[in-house]
């Protein structure tokens, strides 16, 4: 019996061609190749973002931690879960839903993927030691927060129930998170984001939050998302008034992503939209377990979202344009996500918070069990139950994994420096 997992892809063709080039090329190789086909501009600032630090690397590439994974795993996991697939500290956030009731959850589901439920949980672990690092904790420190994550997981997931985050007893961090998107006023965070042009209301561009479109593509994004709003109740009620990129996050920076401005015909309500690419999942040549036959990666990250999730963002819809496909929902602003400086030098905080991402990625994977040949919820509670025989595995490779990560950072940032791109942004 071979040690490695059953669902990776440790297999004579892929060995031939993926792994060929993964032993030959360079971490900052295999990054451009990845990401070639993304939009220039926008890609050129994805490359200077991953630069800054490492935790930022290591979020704008899962595709090198499930490359990396498939060719060093050394444990085996026959689970079959839903997974997000890019599980780290600050892809959980507060949003609001359709019933404008405020929720806490995972909340980035681009990659999501049916896989064994470790490979979940490693990322999120090794996330852990990277990021306290950078928010000023020492290794033994991330050990003991690995640790009581994976214990509060394995109770939640033993437990064989779902749970949710209530705003009523959240506490510290948590609580901020729901407060924040609780108090705000929609109307005040609008007009944060305007500006006026010849007496119209437009998007303000600011090159940080949002940046402009040519004029072609914004009358296109504008003709087709509109009448895609009028072909859908209760969204008709809206006309799009003005599109711009949208910048947000890491991983995703170079796809197309549009920040929408639209108008109620009625109330004369502007309201802003996120309209994201999607894009087959990076981890997807590293998973042989069969998949749904999903009709596109849209119509895939939005049922696994709505599987997983207690409650989904608002206008959550998959759209087509010029024969491609994009999720849409309301825009959340990126002060709602989880943000790791908030945590600096307070291991108390991040404990907490940490629990309460325990309690969520149990939760979704009980929550999604059983769908679509995902496995039910008695094999994920046996795979609580064998506990003690993963757990140490994955924690030793988390840390490891951790410092391969400082390593790649350090050997892309020198080559980013070296690079045009890099000389360019200097």
């Amino acid at each position: 019996m071979k040690p490695w997992c059953s669902a990776c892809c440790r297999t004579p063709r892929l060995k031939n061609s993926i792994f060929k080039y993964w032993h030959m090329a360079t971490v900052y190789d295999r990054i451009t190749a990845y990401n070639h086909n993304r939009v220039p501009e926008l890609l050129a600032l994805k490359y200077r973002f991953i630069s800054e630090d490492p935790f930022r690397f290591f979020r704008g590439t899962c595709h090198l931690f499930y490359e990396d994974l498939a060719k060093q795993i050394s444990w085996k996991d026959n689970t079959r879960a839903w997974i997000c697939g890019d599980l780290h500290l600050e892809n959980f956030g507060s949003y609001k839903g359709d019933n404008r009731v405020v929720y806490f959850d995972l909340n980035d589901f681009d990659e999501a993927i049916q896989a064994p439920v470790s490979w979940e949980l490693v990322r999120l672990l090794t996330s852990i030691y990277i990021a306290g690092n950078q928010v000023g904790f020492d290794e033994q420190t991330a050990e003991v927060l690995c640790q009581d994550y994976l214990d509060t997981y394995l109770h939640v997931l033993k437990n064989g129930k779902a749970l949710a985050v209530e705003k009523e007893t959240a506490e510290g961090l948590l609580r901020f998170f729901l407060q924040q998107v609780k108090l705000r006023r929609e109307k005040d965070f609008v007009q944060t984001r305007l500006t006026l042009k010849k007496d119209r209301v437009r998007l303000l561009i600011d090159n940080k939050k949002s940046m402009q479109v040519t004029p072609e593509t914004r009358k296109k994004i504008i003709r087709q998302t509109d009448e895609w709003l009028q072909a859908h109740e209760p969204l008709s009620r809206y006309r799009t008034l003005d599109a711009a990129y949208r910048i947000a996050g890491t991983g995703s920076v170079g796809l197309q992503r549009y920040v929408l401005l639209v108008q109620d015909k009625k109330t004369n309500r502007l309201r802003l939209l996120d309209l994201k690419q999607a894009t087959p999942s990076s981890l997807q040549p590293y998973v042989l377990l069969p998949q749904p036959d999903w009709k596109n990666n849209a119509a895939r990250i939005i049922a696994i979202q709505k599987r997983m999730q207690y409650v989904s963002p608002a206008l959550l819809h998959e759209v087509k344009i010029d024969r491609m496909h994009f999720v849409l929902k309301e825009l959340q602003p990126t002060s709602d996500r989880m943000n790791l400086a908030l945590c600096k030098g307070k291991r108390g905080k991040l404990n907490t918070i940490l629990s309460t991402m325990a309690l969520l990625t149990a939760s979704g994977q009980l929550r999604s069990a059983g769908r679509d040949g995902s496995g039910i919820a008695d094999e994920l509670i046996a795979f609580a139950d064998a506990g003690s025989r993963w757990k140490k595995t994955i924690l030793q490779y988390a840390k490891q994994y951790a410092a391969q990560v400082m390593k790649d950072y350090a050997s892309y940032k020198d080559a980013y420096k070296n690079s045009k791109a890099g000389s360019k942004s200097a």
